[in-house]
């Protein structure tokens, strides 16, 4: 800390202790199948789970009087995960010279919070001014781990502010107008891989990608603030008296993104070298790549 730019030694607790945190307690049922057709040209398999965690810990919004905002802390209830996974391959071109091959695999997911004993809890705590002790995400029975807990977002008006849903239609708008929206968690995962080789070179391509869930986009939220900036191109609060405590951000769908993506995740072009050509005995192979 720093006074009149003299340092002064000082201490900050970060982290809230808490002595009664335990192991989560995971249990999961798992039933499937593997098959192979035509001599393994075609291969995969198809399997169903069923995940259900007790005690799990998580980051949630602390007691009064705390010294943080936030705590590790196991929660009664359950959360369930269930879902498929699949797999499947095909060795399309297997020729002494050339090979091609191709996997390809994914999982859907179902989560939900079950028997939660109180009617809600808050995570997922968010950074910004104006942002202190705000949570973007809550845990309540009977929807999704996680989901997110804020305004719905409208438009704006013609000067430019923001409109938000008035849900509960009080006409004030309000921490009483927050919805629950779809959580961080995708609906789909999937990926891809790809395996080449003609003679000594070989070629392996790897994809993954996931469909579903959405994220916040934090940095948007903390800089994104209303009429900071004049059409003479000065910071507003330089110039004018007073500041409006309304003039913050706040949290709401407007900084919800969608987090589907596919990218190449690995990539290898490798060549064999012909040690029996070279005459190298004591070298039984070596492979560039």
């Amino acid at each position: 800390m720093y006074d009149d730019y003299n340092l002064i030694n000082g201490i900050v607790v970060n982290r809230t202790a808490n002595p009664d945190l335990k192991w989560e307690v995971v249990t999961q049922l798992n039933v499937g199948i593997d098959f192979s057709l035509w001599n393994n040209k075609l291969y995969g398999s198809l399997d169903y789970y069923n995940k259900t965690t007790t005690d799990a810990i998580l980051n949630i919004s602390s007691e009064p009087l705390s010294p943080t905002t936030t705590v590790w802390k196991n929660i009664d209830g359950k959360i369930v995960n269930k879902g498929f996974e699949f797999a499947l391959g095909s060795k399309i071109i297997n020729t002494e010279d050339f090979s091609w091959s191709v996997d390809v695999n994914g999982a859907t997911l179902d989560n939900e919070i079950q028997n939660l004993p109180v009617s809600e809890l808050y995570s997922g705590s968010v950074a910004g001014p104006g942002l202190s002790g705000v949570f973007a995400n809550i845990y309540k029975s009977g929807y999704e781990a996680g989901s997110f807990f804020m305004l719905k977002h409208l438009g704006f008006d013609a000067d430019g502010n923001d409109i938000f849903e008035d849900f509960n239609d009080d006409s004030v708008i309000n921490t009483e107008d927050r919805q629950i929206f779809e959580g961080a968690l995708p609906n789909f995962t999937f990926g891809l891989n790809t395996n080449l080789s003609y003679k000594r070179w070989d070629l392996s391509l790897a994809f993954i990608g996931q469909t579903g869930g959405l994220l916040v986009n934090n940095t948007n939220l903390a800089l994104n603030i209303n009429n900071i900036v004049s059409d003479r191109n000065v910071l507003s609060q330089f110039y004018n008296d007073g500041a409006s405590f309304t003039n913050q951000p706040q949290l709401s769908t407007l900084y919800l993104e969608k987090s589907d993506f596919i990218r190449l995740n690995n990539a290898r072009l490798g060549y064999s070298i012909d040690t029996d050509a070279l005459n190298i005995t004591w070298l039984q192979g070596l492979t560039i790549r």
